[in-house]
Formats: structure tokens, sequence, C-alpha cells
């Protein structure tokens, strides 16, 4: 318990700082910039329990359950897309970075590749539980959300911003199945389905 209420207050005190002295003006990068963090921690809970199936009840080292390692892959992906493109978007939004479309050349063929080596690894990771490829997969997902991200320009980033909140609860729900989590599933959900909602709007 002491670590745990050690852990929720190094959150919750800063947090409520920073969200305190914030002008609304500047609320949308800030909650970019939140949103980072919760891909982020998506990923480092994939992590862990990757290093350590037993302690979270999802199989041995090496023999993880099938299911709990697509749950943590799809985690994973998510949340390291969420965590590089909300930190574009934050920087677009902040003055931090041209808010006008960075435009790459053969940007939709780069796309389609790492969207092709995101579901390779994903597959290489169910069946061969490599390290290597749990970290490429990390890497190739930072990679493709900075990369679908910075062609955006910043008029467009609130809608952008929501649906990286969409993709934040996707991450959270999909690490929340591969911990047997009922509340992280649950909010999760409600925050990956409600900001699809609000970026079609």
């Amino acid at each position: 318990w002491f670590w745990i209420i050690l852990a929720i207050a190094a959150g919750a005190i800063p947090g409520a700082m920073i969200a305190k002295k914030v002008p609304m003006t500047s609320m949308p990068q800030l909650v970019a910039f939140f949103h980072a963090l919760v891909g982020l921690a998506a990923v480092l809970i994939a992590w862990a329990a990757f290093l350590a199936p037993t302690a979270y009840g999802i199989g041995e080292p090496g023999a993880i359950h099938v299911q709990s390692i697509i749950e943590m892959s799809l985690g994973v992906a998510i949340g390291a897309i969420t965590f590089s493109g909300s930190l574009i978007a934050f920087a677009k939004l902040d003055g931090r970075m041209s808010g006008k479309p960075i435009m790459l050349p053969a940007r939709h063929l780069i796309n389609l590749a790492l969207a092709i080596g995101l579901v390779l690894l994903v597959v290489g990771l169910v069946n061969t539980e490599s390290a290597v490829i749990f970290w490429g997969l990390v890497l190739v997902a930072f990679l493709f959300g900075i990369l679908i991200i910075i062609p955006i320009g910043g008029a467009d980033m609130p809608g952008v911003v929501s649906m990286l909140n969409s993709y934040s609860g996707w991450a959270a729900a999909g690490i929340g199945f591969t911990l047997g989590n009922m509340a992280l599933i649950i909010t999760g959900a409600l925050v990956g389905s409600s900001g699809a909602l609000l970026s079609y709007i």
C-alpha cells in the first residue's frame, strides 16, 4: 500500500499543479502531453508483463498465453503510436514545432511499409516471444506515430488530439485484457469509443 500510495501521489500532485497553472488556451497541448504519458504507461506495463508473466498470471517466461501475448502486442503498438504521435501534436500546438504540414516524399508508401511491418512484428512476437522483436515493435510503432501526425497542420490538431485520446483508451483496454483488470478494460473502452466518436464529429 505504501508504494501504491506513493506512486499515485508522485503522479497526482505534479499533474494537479501543472494543470492548475496552464491557461485554458493551452489546454489542447496539455491534453496531448498527458495522452503521450498514457501511451508510454501502456508500453511500460506491457514490458513488465513481458519480463515477468508469472507475476501477472499470464504464463511463464517464453511461454506466455497466446491470447495474452496478442493483447500485449496490440497494447504495445497502440501505446507507442499514441506516445510519439501525442508528443508531435503537443509540439505543434505549443509552438515548439512548425504548425505547417510536413510532407515527406513517398510518405504513403513509407506508412504502408511501417503498417505491414507492425503486423509482421506482432505475428513474430506471438510466435517467438523474442525480446528483440518486442523492442522492434515498440520502435516501429514510435516511428509510425510520428509519421502519421507530422503531415497534419496545426489547425487540425484538436481533431488529432481527440483521435489520440481514442488510441490511448484502446491501448489501456488492451493492457487491461493482458492484466485481467476490469477497471482498465471498462475505462479504456469508454475513452476509446468516446474519443473515436468525438474525432468523427
